[in-house]
């Protein structure tokens, strides 16, 4: 028996060519599997991209943060201990051995004027204050000595009851405490003025205003003297010994101590508030209009709210932070151990890093840059 012949299904009509002279239709005869093939290469490539420009942005941080070679620059005869003191056109290097020598602002050799470098056998125990035509030094034979900046000679010796670790000096008076417990106040021509007992060793440099003398002992009170005559006006208990230099802040009185706290006291001796580190606080806070910046010695350090003491950032840095932070140009200059640190003075990021042999002892910010002593007894320059 025949199948039936299925009915005949005309085919669709062609696409209808187009006119003569107008565009003709692109027909894109590529499968799915190509396309999707073509998609996942693009993807790729664009992955690529994205981690080329995130490793070269990695690789941009990492070497702010990288420690590079400290230039040589300067150094004391022998590896020893220096403090800095910039003076008009001119830098003083203090060695803790008993050196004290007068250096050009670029660090290229003795200063004209001196003869040879002004030398004492009892040492030093920290950096000379400059009243006019005279640099004040602390020594370790309980006396304080002035030496001509001009020529290098000692003008005049004042003795005192105790070894003379720092001075202070406001309007031709030099202000200094002593380890026998006793502040004292005297003249640039080298003549008593008065002396006040405090009861505890004075190893901190005061501070000075222009009523009164902030002295801090090892007893951790911050006593507060009239200038004029040394008579107290008011005490503060911190409850640790303090070896950091009052600063002045903004409105109030900055001060740090062994117990790890940075405290805020005004003017009237009211202790207001305080912030807590890790570590000792034995550098002075760093303070430049209403930035405040302190550090510890187990390497943190912190810019602080002056008004009530709370935390605006903090970082870590590579070394115990043994000298005042210094703000300059929008960045805060860390000695942390054998490294100088710069951190952005509003993020705290580190933007740069520089590595010595020798712990840090002094930085110093004067002439447009930044001066970097270590234990070595070598004084670097850096342009910030």
């Amino acid at each position: 028996m025949r199948r039936p012949v299925p009915p005949f299904l005309p085919s669709p009509p062609l696409p209808p060519l187009p006119a003569e002279g107008g565009p003709a239709r692109r027909v894109d005869y590529r499968s799915r599997w190509q396309q999707r093939r073509r998609e996942r290469v693009t993807r790729q490539r664009l992955v690529i991209i994205a981690v080329c420009v995130l490793a070269a942005v990695a690789v941009a941080v990492a070497w702010q943060r990288i420690a590079r070679p400290a230039p040589a620059g300067f150094r004391v005869p022998g590896p020893d201990i220096c403090w800095l003191t910039a003076g008009d056109g001119f830098l003083l290097v203090c060695a803790r051995s008993g050196r004290l020598v007068r250096t050009t602002p670029e660090l290229s050799g003795q200063a004209t004027g001196w003869a040879r470098d002004f030398t004492h056998p009892s040492g030093f125990l920290a950096p000379p204050v400059l009243v006019p035509g005279l640099a004040l030094i602390g020594c370790a034979d309980v006396r304080l000595r002035a030496v001509d900046v001009a020529t290098g000679l000692q003008a005049w010796e004042l003795a005192a009851g105790g070894a003379v670790p720092a001075v202070a000096a406001r309007d031709e008076h030099a202000y200094f405490g002593s380890e026998d417990g006793f502040m004292h106040a005297a003249t640039a021509q080298g003549k008593y003025v008065w002396h006040t007992g405090l009861g505890s060793p004075v190893v901190a440099r005061p501070l000075v205003t222009e009523e009164y003398v902030i002295a801090a002992t090892l007893a951790g009170e911050v006593h507060c003297l009239a200038r004029d005559s040394g008579a107290r006006v008011w005490m503060v208990e911190t409850g640790a010994p303090i070896y950091a230099a009052p600063r002045m802040g903004p409105s109030t009185i900055i001060v740090g101590d062994d117990a790890g706290k940075v405290h805020n006291i005004t003017p009237e001796g009211e202790l207001v508030a305080d912030y807590a580190f890790e570590g000792l606080v034995r550098a002075p806070a760093g303070i430049a209009d209403t930035v405040v910046v302190a550090g510890d010695s187990a390497g943190h350090v912190a810019r602080i709210n002056p008004s009530d003491m709370t935390e605006v950032w903090r970082a870590r840095v590579p070394g115990p932070v043994a000298t005042e932070p210094i703000i300059h140009a929008g960045l805060v200059w860390c000695g942390a151990g054998p490294n100088l640190v710069a951190l952005d003075a509003e993020s705290g990021r580190a933007r740069r890093r520089l590595a010595a042999e020798a712990e840090t002892t002094d930085v110093l910010a004067a002439f447009g840059r930044i001066y970097w002593a270590t234990a070595d007894g070598r004084v670097r320059m850096i342009d910030p």
